[in-house]
């Protein structure tokens, strides 16, 4: 033990030094741009968990006495916190200065209004939970028509009146490539059509948008909405099980050899992609002053394209409101929040943000209660 203990200890150390940089690297991988680099877009999907293994790694240290590592894992969250306050927020709820002017959105990839986990249950739960959640607007992605018995789980007449009777105001994108997007609201709400700003470049524009723009009028004053559904990362079922089916060495390297030939390349194109299409969302609603932008973003907070949002003026409704990290993607492993809700102007307030767990899509909805500022 005299010999062994001391090699377990330095293992032990370096063990810890890696993780800390590694948890460093990926607090700063969203500075860097996908269309050069791959791997720090990758790394920023980790944060949150290794933020949790160092601080956890810390304690560890500073329990065992030894104030050196313990310091260094403090020292890597403190060079890592303008990241990592978004990632894992300290943040709590915020008391309205006028509860008259509170209102709530709530923002859901339905997936067609399916049910992933129990699909033999009678009804539809996602209609049932979108009926009595009491939000005031709800942004929809992956949904193409609200009267198609084809797309809707257990779809019937009486459970969309049911929907439409809470929810009498609804609108919906037109847009071939946004054309998933739909808005339920106890507001008035319409869409509005935005224009490309290079005439050139018009049809592969529309072609290309994941955006449409909706504008509810919410006690007395018009809010403009932008619903997303940013690119995935059109992973297969198989390909996004390639973590879980590691169960030895062998299953190790064709894993590796998977993520390398195959999945690499798709996460790649995704992050470029996603960051274009960022760029054209920000550039296509520059005039908006007051916006709520919210929706299936696809990316986690700290990376390029949340950067990106933030650079333009946006606040993220969660840590403002919220303490710790969440996920909002709920399968295969991918733990990520990857659904945002960003607002900008000064007549908006994030007071509370609250994330559902109703399992029906591969999704969480979420919730931000708004305070509207004269």
């Amino acid at each position: 033990m005299i010999i062994i203990s001391p090699l377990i200890r330095l293992a032990l150390k370096i063990a810890s030094i890696v993780l800390f940089l590694v948890t460093l690297a990926a607090a700063y991988g969203g500075k860097v741009n996908p269309e050069y680099m791959t791997v720090p877009s990758i790394m920023v999907l980790a944060l949150p968990y290794l933020a949790i293994a160092t601080l956890l790694t810390g304690i560890g240290w500073l329990l065992s006495g030894r104030l050196i590592m313990a310091a260094l894992a403090g020292l890597t969250l403190f060079a890592g916190w303008g990241s990592l306050k978004d990632v894992t927020p300290l943040s709590f709820s915020k008391q309205p200065q006028d509860p008259r002017r509170t209102f709530t959105l709530l923002t859901f990839n339905s997936l067609h209004l399916a049910d992933t986990t129990k699909r033999d249950l009678p009804g539809n739960r996602a209609i049932r939970f979108l009926t009595e959640c009491g939000a005031d607007v709800i942004c929809l992605q992956e949904l193409d028509n609200f009267e198609d018995p084809n797309e809707i789980h257990h779809w019937s007449r009486t459970l969309m009146d049911s929907l439409y009777k809470v929810y009498p105001y609804r609108a919906a994108s037109p847009e071939p490539q946004a054309d998933d997007l739909k808005v339920l609201s106890k507001y008035p709400v319409e869409y509005i059509p935005l224009a490309c700003q290079d005439a050139e470049d018009a049809e592969y524009w529309h072609k290309r948008r994941r955006w449409a723009l909706f504008e509810v009028e919410i006690k007395g004053m018009k809010i403009p909405i932008l619903n997303f559904h940013m690119t995935s990362y059109n992973l297969s079922d198989t390909e996004r099980v390639v973590v879980t089916d590691i169960k030895g060495v062998n299953s190790a390297k064709n894993s590796f050899k998977e993520f390398r030939y195959e999945i690499f390349p798709k996460l790649g194109e995704a992050f470029r992609t996603r960051a274009q299409n960022v760029k054209e969302m920000i550039s296509t609603t520059s005039g908006y002053k007051t916006l709520i932008a919210c929706g299936d973003f696809n990316d986690v907070p700290a990376s390029w394209s949340y950067g990106l949002m933030r650079k333009a003026g946006f606040r993220d409704a969660y840590p403002e409101t919220s303490f710790g990290p969440t996920n909002t993607f709920n399968q295969f492993l991918f733990l990520f929040h990857i659904d945002q809700i960003f607002y900008r102007g000064p007549h908006l307030q994030a007071l509370k943000t609250k994330r559902y767990r109703i399992n029906t899509s591969d999704h969480y909805p979420v919730e931000a209660t708004f305070e509207l500022i004269p």
